[in-house]
């Protein structure tokens, strides 16, 4: 039997018990309070601002800082984002890193939206004067990029070597596309075996079959996982 809020063990008339979900929490930790959504938002946008200000007033005493820039698509959207992050080194020699801007890229992927977005994520943290480098994949859309941005960065700010070290490309990036053309000589020995893991982890019994032959085989048990393009 459910109490009361007055610690009383009446019973609770039907469908009074869920009108207030609050009491389960409140019964569990008596120190618990019932915050609104609109004191959360409150809390969540001033958290937010804090930090905002407190990175601004970090970069304000960096003299130079590397950007590096990633495309990524969400598994639940179609749209595609572009995350920019910071890497610079601190006033006691520390290596930092922190995310700049999550920002939505027009569909068409342009070389020019994406230089206009990068360029007002560095106006914003007022640090357009201060970029050392930029690392980004190999795209054409990129190479547009790195061109104009180059370019209006040239005219208030005299980049090191006039020039010759602001564009990185990604390390990560070639190696992948140069085992990428490797695996696509066996690309259809590679296909049946993603489709053969598919197929036995589809089902408990195909998979409970499949284990029962591996300790038959007396080969080691390992856990069936589809690999990752880009990894």
């Amino acid at each position: 039997m459910a109490s009361n809020q007055d610690g009383s063990n009446e019973p609770i008339p039907q469908g009074e018990e869920s009108e207030d979900p609050s009491l389960v929490f409140k019964f569990a930790n008596a120190e618990f309070e019932k915050v609104s959504r609109i004191t959360a938002r409150k809390h969540c946008i001033a958290f937010y601002e804090a930090k905002n200000k407190s990175l601004k007033a970090l970069l304000m005493g960096v003299k130079k800082i590397n950007i590096t820039t990633d495309m990524g698509k969400s598994s639940h959207q179609i749209a595609e984002y572009m995350v920019i992050t910071g890497h610079f080194i601190n006033s006691k020699w520390k290596l930092q890193k922190r995310v700049l801007s999550f920002v939505k890229v027009p569909p068409l992927r342009r070389g020019v939206d994406v230089t206009d977005a990068i360029f007002k994520c560095l106006q914003l943290w007022r640090i357009e004067n201060k970029i050392f480098s930029i690392y980004m994949d190999n795209a054409t859309y990129n190479d547009v990029c790195i061109r104009n941005l180059k370019n209006t960065l040239a005219r208030n700010t005299n980049l090191v070597l006039g020039g010759q070290l602001f564009h990185v490309r990604c390390c990560a990036h070639i190696l992948n596309l140069l085992v990428q053309h490797g695996l696509s000589q066996i690309k259809g020995i590679i296909e049946n075996v993603r489709e053969s893991i598919k197929y036995v982890n589809h089902s408990d019994s195909r998979l409970k079959t499949f284990c029962d032959i591996v300790k038959k085989m007396g080969v080691k048990e390992r856990k069936l996982v589809v690999d990752c393009p880009t990894r």
